[in-house]
């Protein structure tokens, strides 16, 4: 029975990064979100493309394509498996690009020396979804069609090796040939007409600097260089990209604002963005948590006091709504206010004056409320414990920030933001995080959204080994603990439940179930676990049943008849 892993890689230890999440209808690669396609819909696509755009102009896109996808592994075998050599590393490329579905690849010749960067080598395609595409669509080709595949060859390549290597198809079989065959080498190797030809609109500026940190080294998690981009404001996902959109259309105004969401989700990190983009930028913003108190207190804080008015009060002096005069008052928890507060913040939004605790004489003022409540505000509303006309007057033009179990995507870019900020805070180095680790953080729930994330991973930069890993065992805290919902793909190409490396079982029932849960042969099992131990004793029956702990006839029979070898060949060959 081989054992070997093809091209020197473990297909079980980059299956496990492949993780599905049909709840949220998500699919990673690691930190990568995948879409799995019919090949007959790309097949109509590639059609459609060529005939609009005419076929030139389609290679180039496909190819661009697949250059952005082979620069994303790139990355990712970088860092997939650092405790191997750098060749093993490299030959990840070829497995990814079949688990993906794209195409097998079998080594023909290559040269490899990380010391200089070089590589050149040969491979065999077979099964090529882009040859399918393409006779099914347009019948043989009088060229190449491999376009997106060359496209990912040369972009894993350029970025793992750190210069740029170009990839090109010398044989196709929509062509007529038996197989694929492509040659890759350093551009400057190539000369001018087939780099040319290769380039087709590429960019060969070195992708990868050799002599960065690894944790760096994330092709396609780069910060968007935004205006609103600020510490914890981070995100690239479709709930993300149009809350910020509505924050960069109403900052510019005075209309109240309230921002609606649940605990932890950036509610004030975006009502500083919001003063930041405004015209009153350069004024005041005042932070207030409506409910840090009640009553008297809440007033005098608030609106202001007059000298004797409270106990204590030896002085008059102002509250948040006047110190916020000319720039922006950001009450936190709005809807805490007592009845009093709600009444006297309404005369602020309606009239522009506030009239101190104790105090008879109105104060005129002129600012910008942005007030941010949880969702149950609008249940305080229905029963009467929150004023309707106070609501409306706030909510001129509300905003609901998602939960982070609503923009996952965003999940890798706010990791690398705070691994790189904790890191420099507590003074360590942190190389890389383990796939378990990155596969509970994409399917965890989040209940405190954002500001638990920050607080899980500051957590585990500290827990972690200096130039080490985050792993999994960071992240956990004793007073919460939860578990990954990710089905990832087995060794045998099938779905199964859990994380990215099984945990220990006490009574073998975990093992049992993942057993059963596929579709488990109990003769075959033993088969196989009866010739592995053979194969392990070098064929010495003997060995191989003190290993499984039965007798050397008990396993002769067993053996014999799982090879449905007749008693007398058997004798003879042991």
């Amino acid at each position: 029975m081989n054992t070997e892993p093809e091209l020197g890689v473990d297909i079980g230890a980059l299956s496990a990064r492949l993780r599905f999440n049909p709840e949220d209808g998500c699919i990673w690669l690691e930190r990568e979100r995948m879409l799995l396609v019919h090949l007959s819909a790309y097949a109509a696509f590639r059609k459609e493309l060529i005939e609009a755009v005419g076929q030139e102009a389609a290679k180039r896109m496909l190819m661009r394509m697949g250059h952005a996808g082979g620069s994303s592994d790139g990355a990712l075998a970088r860092r997939a498996r650092p405790e191997s050599d750098m060749l093993t590393n490299f030959l990840a490329g070829p497995r990814l690009h079949a688990i993906e579905g794209m195409v097998v690849v079998e080594p023909v010749a290559h040269s490899f020396d990380p010391a200089t960067n070089f590589h050149a080598g040969e491979w065999i395609w077979r099964n090529s979804i882009e040859v399918e595409a393409h006779l099914k669509e347009h019948g043989l080709s009088k060229e190449p069609v491999c376009w997106s595949a060359i496209g990912y060859a040369t972009g894993y390549t350029s970025v793992f090796m750190g210069r740029p290597i170009l990839y090109r198809e010398v044989e196709c079989r929509a062509m007529g040939h038996a197989q694929c065959r492509i040659v890759g080498k350093p551009a400057e190797l190539w000369e001018d007409g087939a780099r040319d030809d290769l380039q087709n609109g590429l960019c060969l500026s070195e992708p990868w600097n050799s002599n960065t940190d690894q944790w760096e080294r994330t092709a396609g998690v780069a910060a968007p260089a935004l205006e609103w981009s600020d510490g914890r404001l981070l995100g690239m996902s479709p709930n993300f990209v149009s809350t910020m959109d509505l924050i960069g259309k109403v900052a510019p105004t005075d209309a109240p604002v309230l921002l609606v969401g649940e605990a932890g989700v950036g509610k004030k990190t975006s009502a500083r963005a919001l003063h930041r983009l405004s015209k009153r930028a350069r004024q005041p913003f005042v932070h207030f948590s409506c409910s840090a108190a009640t009553g008297d207190a809440l007033d005098a804080e608030l609106f202001g006091v007059e000298k004797g008015a409270l106990a204590g009060a030896a002085v008059s002096r102002n509250g948040r709504v006047e110190r916020a005069n000319g720039g922006t008052l950001f009450l936190e928890d709005v809807h805490c206010l007592d009845a009093r507060a709600q009444s006297k913040l309404l005369r602020v939004l309606q009239a522009g004056e506030v009239e101190r605790l104790g105090g008879g004489q109105p104060r005129p003022v002129k600012l910008r409320v942005i007030a941010a409540s949880m969702p149950r505000l609008m249940a305080a509303v229905r029963d009467g414990c929150f004023r309707e006309d106070l609501y409306y007057k706030l909510s001129a033009f509300p905003i609901r920030l998602a939960p982070l179990r609503e923009r996952r995507s965003d999940i890798p870019l706010l990791l690398k933001h705070f691994v790189t900020e904790f890191a420099g805070r507590h003074d360590k180095r942190i190389r890389s995080v383990a796939q378990s680790a990155i596969a509970f953080l994409l399917t965890y729930e989040f209940p405190g959204n954002i500001a638990e994330l920050e607080s899980m991973i500051e957590r585990a930069v500290i827990l972690a080994p200096d130039a080490g890993t985050i792993d999994l065992s960071h992240l956990s805290s004793p007073l919460d603990q939860d578990s990954p919902r990710f089905f990832s793909v087995s060794r045998a190409g099938r779905l199964s439940m859990g994380g990215t490396e099984d945990p220990p079982a006490t009574d073998g029932t975990p093992s049992l179930d993942r057993l059963l849960d596929g579709n488990f042969s109990l003769e075959t099992f033993e088969n196989e676990i009866i010739a592995r131990a053979v194969e392990r004793a070098s064929g010495n029956l003997s060995a191989a049943a003190r290993e499984l702990g039965m007798t050397r006839p008990q396993l002769a029979y067993r053996f014999r008849k799982s090879r449905g070898v007749e008693e007398d060949e058997a004798r003879d060959a042991f």
